[in-house]
């Protein structure tokens, strides 16, 4: 399962991989509903890097796996998990929960890398991808 690999080259990723350019990507030329970074190994770890930089594992667990925020390893969402429902809930947040909006310490491409990584963590039924 490719998220499987995905997911151990993120998770065995150095910090010292993180601190490439946060903008490898053109941010005009692609569709800005679905992810350029999806399963590049490169990206992911800087998402991983992000993760911690920004705090998300303060809700969301160390490894996605949930606390005061959801769970993003498995299959049980609220929302529609699609790459641009996830975009627009770390860029603008969630009204009614704790989930900020991070647009204004994050650029396009970080939160794009920032999702890679966390897809990268999917632990739930590959039948249900949907992004």
């Amino acid at each position: 399962m490719l998220v499987s690999i995905v997911g151990t080259a993120a998770a065995n990723a150095g910090a010292g991989d993180i601190d490439k350019a946060a903008t490898s990507a053109p941010s005009a030329a692609r569709d800005a509903n679905s992810n350029p970074y999806t399963a590049d190994a490169d990206a992911i770890a800087e998402g991983k890097g992000l993760w911690r930089d920004t705090g998300c594992y303060s809700c969301h667990g160390g490894v996605g796996e949930g606390g005061v925020g959801p769970n993003l390893t498995d299959d049980q969402w609220v929302y529609k998990p699609t790459d641009k429902t996830l975009f627009k809930t770390i860029s603008k947040g969630r009204k009614g929960t704790n989930m900020v909006g991070w647009s204004k310490d994050l650029d396009d491409d970080q939160i794009w890398k920032v999702i890679a990584y966390i897809r990268s963590l999917y632990q739930g039924d590959p039948h249900k991808i949907i992004w």
